[in-house]
């Protein structure tokens, strides 16, 4: 029943999902403008590295920090309803020999539901930080893709590629640094608001 840190996976690897929505996305956004079919020109490329920037940009760690903060604080909620749950365990036991069986089976009941009902919390809340990260990531993804477009733009970048789908790049086609700087200065932080209920 413990509320270990493993209510969140990972950062990356629930990024990891992400990267190749995002390089199709990518691909598709910066394609040649219509009617350039006839008159094709040799493609400009460029890399980045998804996955890297969504977990080295301050609002990525901004986001963790927060759900870290307040996972903490559920596990320490947790601790105490689960010491009680030992205390009344401890006291249903030792009663066992005064109480009637009927009696002591209803007090049984009572005990397992209450276990029921802190397990349910435990479940409730890492759904809630489980939305939380997933809502608030959704912003840094959406706020990274305007960044590339803009960033290939400037480049004149026809086709972007994530990193992480290329085996060999020329370091010049790597976009990862100017967009991940110039994603912290657009987006240095995101707010989690964790669901009510």
């Amino acid at each position: 029943m413990s509320f270990s840190s493993s209510c969140l996976r990972p950062l990356h690897r629930r990024i990891a999902v992400s990267i190749a929505a995002m390089a199709v996305a990518l691909a598709v956004g910066l394609g040649l403008p219509r009617g350039a079919a006839a008159e094709l020109q040799a493609p400009v490329i460029a890399v980045v590295d998804v996955q890297s920037i969504l977990q080295e940009a301050a609002a990525s760690k901004a986001i963790q920090k927060q759900l870290d903060t307040q996972r903490q604080t559920y596990q320490n909620d947790i601790s105490k309803q689960e010491e009680k749950l030992r205390a009344a365990e401890q006291e249903l036991n030792n009663q066992r020999s005064i109480l009637s069986a009927d009696a002591f089976a209803q007090k049984r009941r009572e005990f397992e539901q209450q276990v029921a009902d802190v397990q349910r919390t435990v479940q409730a809340r890492k759904r809630a930080l489980d939305q939380a990260f997933n809502e608030s990531m959704s912003k840094v993804r959406d706020t990274l893709l305007q960044v590339v477009a803009d960033v290939a733009g400037e480049q004149k970048a026809t086709l972007v590629l994530a990193k992480q789908q290329v085996v060999i790049v020329e370091k010049s086609l790597d976009l990862t640094a100017s967009v991940l700087e110039r994603l912290n200065k657009k987006l240095p932080t995101v707010p989690v608001t964790l669901p009510k209920g």
